[in-house]
């Protein structure tokens, strides 16, 4: 990839960055607590579903 694509990729992600941030300023005390929720709950699903059990069984007690 060229020198100009590889500036290109960098400064296109960190307008979303700058995008998200912005956004996320803006939201109420309710949306971001449902925001934080969300991901909880999505982590909280890939750990019970997705990961094989030799993996669960080197996590802390606290995040089965």
């Amino acid at each position: 990839m060229s020198q100009k694509g590889k500036i290109t990729e960098v400064l296109v992600v960190a307008g979303l960055a700058a995008f998200a941030y912005w956004r996320y300023t803006k939201m109420t005390e309710f949306e971001k607590d449902k925001i934080h929720a969300d991901i909880k709950d999505i982590g909280e699903k890939v750990i019970k579903e997705l990961l094989p059990e030799g993996i669960k069984s080197l996590l802390p007690s606290f995040v089965k």
